[in-house]
């Protein structure tokens, strides 16, 4: 029992001991890191790398691009005012047909027609003949006129012109008997007789045709479109900001598709209201020339204005539509620009001196002032 003591009581002092060295250990390094200093931090700016090109200035004709549709100038829908079985004309009536102007392009049979024509005109010269008597008796000056009128007349012809009264008991006398109303019925039916053949108002062609011989046409029905094959027209829409830049008179090249052949031609006149769709407007351009068909699709260059000392940039790169950023000792700067001319993907400007150095692409962030890396992919 007494030699288990001395062994315990060695094991506890030879514990203390141990603990007392670990925390000791911890403060000791808890020291040595607190005096340690941290090293001081340098703060770097990032500098942000710009591409840019130096400015070139030229001398630019800016032309209005567009295209469209070939139409003839004069054209005609042919158009029955009348009713009646079809015959043919001067020519056969079919698509491509040439024919004079005065050429007769559609015929309708008129027999009944001339048939009652000639049955008024007859019932107006018994009319004009059942009053020679009274006027012989009664209005002697007035009757030779009158009976001349009565000898040349003729059922088959128009009407002439009936013979003027020289008093008003003369006129009086006419009117009563309903002479001049017979007169003006039939001359209004001998201008409907006239709708009864369709004469070419110009000369050129036949483009389509709806109807054939004998056919029954009613008044109303096209029969078919009548072209000048000489002169055409085209339509081009233009940018309601390039109006400005546009003119009647103004010459226009134009190309067909595959840029085989080119005409030259004039603006005729424009069309400022803006189409709603399209937000375009739309200028009518006249032409003459070999080779050109209805309904043919060109390419129109509308020649507009002479630039000089111009530069050419992205039209991204303009800031609010007057400003960009130029670079100058590593700096950007911002430069105003007064702007000549908008392109589908860049713009003319003026303000800008040869030599200086554009940005190329916008800069995020970018501000007076702001410190750049210029960068000259060229070199």
């Amino acid at each position: 029992m007494s030699e288990k003591h001395p062994r315990l009581r060695q094991r506890i002092i030879s514990s203390i001991i141990g603990l007392i060295m670990v925390v000791g250990a911890f403060y000791y390094s808890g020291v040595l890191k607190g005096s340690k200093k941290k090293p001081a931090q340098k703060f770097q700016a990032k500098i942000t790398n710009v591409i840019y090109a130096p400015i070139e200035l030229k001398n630019s004709s800016v032309s209005v691009q567009s295209n469209g549709t070939l139409t003839a100038k004069n054209k005609i829908d042919i158009v029955s005012r009348t009713q009646g079985v079809f015959e043919s004309g001067d020519k056969s009536f079919r698509g491509g047909v040439y024919f004079n102007e005065g050429d007769i392009l559609v015929s309708i049979d008129n027999a009944e027609y001339l048939a009652k024509l000639r049955a008024a005109r007859a019932q107006l010269m018994q009319s004009i003949t059942s009053i020679l008597g009274d006027l012989k008796f009664d209005y002697p000056d007035a009757f030779d006129k009158w009976n001349r009128y009565v000898n040349d007349f003729n059922v088959n012809s128009s009407l002439k012109e009936l013979p003027s009264t020289s008093t008003a008991r003369e006129k009086a006398f006419i009117n009563g008997k309903n002479i001049v109303t017979q007169f003006y019925n039939i001359k209004a039916d001998e201008v409907q007789g006239s709708y009864y053949q369709i004469r070419a108002p110009f000369s050129g062609i036949l483009r389509d045709n709806s109807v054939d011989k004998g056919a029954m046409i009613n008044a109303g029905q096209k029969l078919g479109t009548f072209i000048d094959p000489s002169v055409y027209e085209i339509e081009v829409k233009i940018n309601p900001s390039e109006l400005k830049l546009i003119s009647v008179g103004k010459s226009v090249a134009l190309t067909n598709g595959d840029k085989t052949q080119t005409w030259r031609g004039k603006i005729s006149r424009i069309n400022k209201v803006i189409d709603p769709q399209s937000q375009s407007a739309i200028a009518i351009v006249e032409l003459r020339g070999k080779d050109l068909r209805e309904g043919m699709f060109l390419q129109a260059e509308i020649s507009t204005v002479d630039l000089k000392d111009v530069a050419e940039i992205g039209r991204n790169l303009l800031i609010d539509e007057k400003y960009v950023y130029v670079i100058a000792d590593s700096v950007l700067h911002k430069q105003e620009v007064i702007v000549k001319y908008v392109a589908d993907k860049t713009v003319f400007v003026t303000g800008l001196s040869l030599g200086d150095w554009l940005i190329q692409k916008p800069v995020a962030g970018a501000y007076e002032g702001m410190k750049v890396n210029p960068i000259n992919l060229s070199e």
